[in-house]
């Protein structure tokens, strides 16, 4: 339990570091998105770029089986 611990705490730190990262381009949030019951980790972008409207899940992490799952980067 203390090697998905320290899993847990580093995932969080790196997505927390890398969700202060702000897109150039229109008004789009960068949010962080932590599950620890299901061990599943997101950044997400939510906003308007000129006029589109911009969602999508830029980093999806999960820890299953004590091992870290990259799902999307």
């Amino acid at each position: 339990m203390v090697k998905v611990d320290q899993y847990r705490k580093s995932i969080k730190d790196v997505l927390t570091e890398y969700s202060q990262i702000k897109p150039i381009n229109g008004e789009i949030e960068v949010i962080p998105i932590f599950n620890n019951e299901v061990d599943s980790y997101q950044i997400i972008h939510l906003g308007w770029e000129n006029r589109h409207r911009v969602y999508g899940c830029r980093v999806h992490i999960d820890i299953k089986d004590n091992k870290i799952w990259i799902q999307k980067e």
